[in-house]
């Protein structure tokens, strides 16, 4: 395997355009410009790039990108990320591969961004192992997260396109095999778009998707999270509905108290250190009748909208890995077999599951990232063989 003890090296430090695109104008703001006739431009065009040579890694191009994805209304909207070239000559079979990396979340301020400084500190490292295998790496910010317009956080379409409009950025040129890879809230991104690539990004050659420990049933996750001392996350949830369906506005934030509708507003401005410091709560002490939030999102108002934001109902037509640590407490390990098993029922034929087992009961935290850095060599493995695969084919 290429370069695997520059993998291994970088596990260490994990676990511790169709139109040409044009620079923002001088002094003006990256992310917030607007850009003209946005809606003219096709999917996955570039339309503003700027480079970042700080992030010039392992001998490689690092730019900031913004390109034309479409809402789940279909409405033209701009999304932020990075786009990451090795410099060196690809030496595997046809084009070089392009990994589509849908990032974990940070929190949904914009500032939490995987572009932004914040969202870096987390989201290099990650990368790291694709790219010193030579991967082309094309990042996506999520749409209205950094950018203007509502994130909806861990909404199935919107994350879909815009992680499949990311990889039609990269590989629109070169036609090069695509693989969706995302770990935690971007493994939700990443399943979505195995479910929607055939039919929202037919024209992009989607190989395979890797899932890691995704939590992509919405009340599995807010179970989860209820009680705990990152409960305050489990509202990012509500925030998305929120964002994504404005004129029901009033029937969700009637669905809480004045203490819940006050979280609700606190959590828009939260990264992740703000949700952990704003303490532990109990969703039936902030919903207007007592009942759980996990309740409510079964219920009539939030129930129709929790359904079309659950994943694995719809086979995905390409090869998927599904990855998570056994022990992990931030994304309860029924995640990733509930999918496995949704996906098997719904008819995929080619679904792998890794699951790690690294004895950590009394040290919870671990397992969540440590999965995502153990299955690196097993992971690249894969990829290789689904280039060698797709190149058969051609």
């Amino acid at each position: 395997m290429r370069l695997l003890s520059v993998t291994f090296a970088v596990l260490a430090s994990l676990v511790l355009s169709a139109t040409p695109a044009s620079a923002a104008p001088a002094g003006a703001d990256f992310y917030g410009t607007p850009v003209v006739d946005l809606e003219t431009y096709a999917p996955g065009s570039i339309v503003r790039r700027e480079p970042v040579p700080q992030l010039d890694v392992l001998g490689s191009r690092t730019e900031r990108i913004l390109y034309r994805s479409a809402d789940p209304r279909d409405r033209a909207v701009a999304v932020s990320g990075l786009l990451i070239t090795p410099s060196r000559a690809w030496d595997g079979p046809g084009p070089r591969p392009v990994i589509a990396y849908a990032p974990g979340s940070y929190g949904i301020a914009d500032r939490c961004s995987g572009s932004s400084e914040l969202g870096l500190t987390t989201t290099m490292p990650a990368l790291l192992p694709l790219l010193a295998q030579g991967y082309q790496v094309v990042t996506t910010d999520y749409q209205g997260l950094g950018t203007p317009g509502e994130y909806e956080f861990l909404g199935r379409v919107a994350g879909a396109r815009a992680v499949l409009d990311a990889a039609r950025a990269a590989a629109r040129e070169t036609d090069a095999p695509v693989v969706v890879y995302g770990y935690s809230a971007g493994g939700v991104a990443s399943a979505a778009a195995a479910e929607l690539a055939s039919t929202y990004a037919p024209d992009v050659t989607v190989i395979g998707a890797y899932v890691g420990a995704a939590p992509t049933d919405p009340v599995l996750r807010v179970e989860g999270q209820d009680g705990t001392a990152w409960a305050a996350t489990m509202l990012y949830t509500i925030n998305g509905l929120l964002g994504a369906h404005p004129e029901r506005a009033g029937e969700i934030r009637d669905l809480f108290n004045h203490r819940g509708r006050a979280a609700l507003d606190a959590a828009l401005d939260f990264c992740t250190t703000d949700a952990l410091a704003y303490g532990s709560l109990q969703s039936t002490e902030l919903t207007a009748d007592g009942s759980s939030l996990a309740a409510l999102m079964t219920g009539p108002v939030l129930g129709p909208l929790t359904a079309a934001n659950t994943i694995g109902l719809t086979a995905p037509t390409l090869p998927v890995m599904i990855v998570q640590g056994v022990n992990d407490r931030s994304v309860g390990i029924e995640q990733s077999r509930l999918l496995a098993d949704r996906w098997r029922a719904s008819g995929a034929a080619d679904i792998t599951v890794r699951e790690f087992d690294f004895g950590t009961e009394l040290v919870p935290a671990f397992d969540h990232p440590a999965a995502n850095a153990a299955a690196y060599p097993e992971v690249i493995g894969w990829i290789d063989r689904l280039v060698a695969s797709d190149h058969a084919r051609r």
